[in-house]
C-alpha cells in the first residue's frame, strides 16, 4: 500500500510539476501567429574568425563527427571502461531524443527555427539528419565528461550544497519562463527544465545530481564552440536559423555571441534527463 501511494504521489508531481507547463505551452502554440522571416534569421554577431571550409552541405554531419570523435576513443578508456556502459546509455539517449526530435520538429513546422539550406543535404521528417545525431553525440560526449569526473574525482564537492543550488536554479529558471511566457521557445525550455529540476530535486536522492552540475558546468566550453558554429558565429551564415521573437533576445536585445540564451536551457534540460535514466538503468541493473 505504501508503495502504490508513492506511486501516486511520484505521478501527481511529475504532472503538476512537468505536465500542466506542457499542456499550458501547448495552448499558447496553438493561439500564437508565428512570423519567421529566414533572411532576417541569417544576420547574428560574428567572433571575426571565418571557417571557411565549413561553408559545405556536409558542415552539419562534420560538426557532429567531429565533436563526438575523442569521446568516442577514449571510452576504452582502461579506468572508465565507458564502452560497457552503452547498454545503459544507448536506451537514455533513444528515450530522451524521441521527446526533443518531436519537440524540433513541431517548431520547425511552426516556425520559431529553421535551417539554413546550403550547410544541409539530408531532410528526414522536416528536420536535418545532423539534428538527429544532435541528440546521439551531444548526450554521449556529456554523459561522458560525467563518468570521467565519477572516475577520477570520486569526492563530490557541491553535495552539502545540494538544496541551495536546486532551489536557486529552479527559481530562476521558472522566473525567466514565466517572465516570457508567451516567447514559446523561451517558455518550453525554461519551464520545463525548471519543472524537470523540481521533480529531481524532490524525489530523485541525490547519487549523482550535484555532479552533474560539474558535469554541464565543463561540458559548456565544448558546447557553446559548438553552438556558436551552428548558429553563425563563425561561417557566412548560420546553419540554424532563429525566430528572436519567441527566444530572449528580442528581450535581451543580445545573444551570448550568437547564441540564443534559450539554448542553454535546453542544454540542461536535454542532459539532465537522458542522465537521469542512465542513472536509473544502472542503478536497476546494480
Amino acid at each position: 500500500m505504501n508503495k502504490n501511494k508513492q506511486l501516486i504521489n511520484l505521478i501527481g508531481a511529475a504532472f503538476l510539476l512537468i505536465g500542466l507547463p506542457l499542456l499550458w505551452m501547448v495552448y499558447l502554440l496553438s493561439s500564437t501567429t508565428f512570423d519567421f522571416d529566414p533572411e532576417k534569421a541569417k544576420t547574428v554577431t560574428k567572433t571575426g574568425i571565418e571557417l571557411s571550409f565549413g561553408e559545405t552541405t556536409w558542415w552539419y554531419l562534420m560538426i557532429n563527427l567531429g565533436a563526438v570523435l575523442f569521446p568516442f576513443l577514449l571510452s576504452f578508456d582502461k579506468k572508465v571502461h565507458f564502452y560497457k556502459k552503452w547498454k545503459y546509455l544507448f536506451p537514455a539517449i533513444g528515450l530522451v531524443a524521441a521527446f526533443f526530435i518531436v519537440w524540433d520538429i513541431l517548431f520547425t513546422h511552426l516556425g520559431v527555427w529553421g535551417f539554413n539550406p546550403p550547410y544541409i543535404n539530408c531532410m528526414i521528417l522536416g528536420l536535418p539528419l545532423g539534428v538527429w545525431l544532435f541528440f546521439v553525440t551531444v548526450p554521449y560526449c556529456c554523459i561522458f565528461v560525467h563518468e570521467c569526473l565519477l572516475c577520477y574525482f570520486p569526492q563530490d564537492p557541491l553535495k552539502r550544497y545540494d538544496r541551495v543550488i536546486g532551489g536557486l536554479l529552479i527559481g530562476l529558471l521558472f522566473a525567466i519562463g514565466l517572465a516570457n511566457i508567451y516567447k514559446a521557445y523561451t517558455a518550453w525550455a525554461f519551464l520545463l527544465a525548471g519543472g524537470f529540476l523540481a521533480f529531481h530535486q524532490n524525489f530523485i536522492p541525490n547519487t549523482y545530481r550535484t555532479r552533474f552540475y560539474i558535469a554541464y558546468l565543463i561540458c559548456l566550453v565544448p558546447f557553446t564552440l559548438i553552438n556558436g558554429i551552428l548558429t553563425g558565429g563563425f561561417n557566412k551564415e548560420p546553419v540554424v536559423l532563429y525566430n528572436d521573437v519567441h527566444n530572449l533576445s528580442s528581450s535581451i536585445g543580445s545573444r551570448f555571441i550568437s547564441i540564443p540564451y534559450d539554448d542553454f536551457a535546453y542544454g540542461f534540460l536535454l542532459i539532465l534527463m537522458t542522465i537521469t535514466i542512465y542513472e536509473t538503468l544502472r542503478w536497476r541493473k546494480t
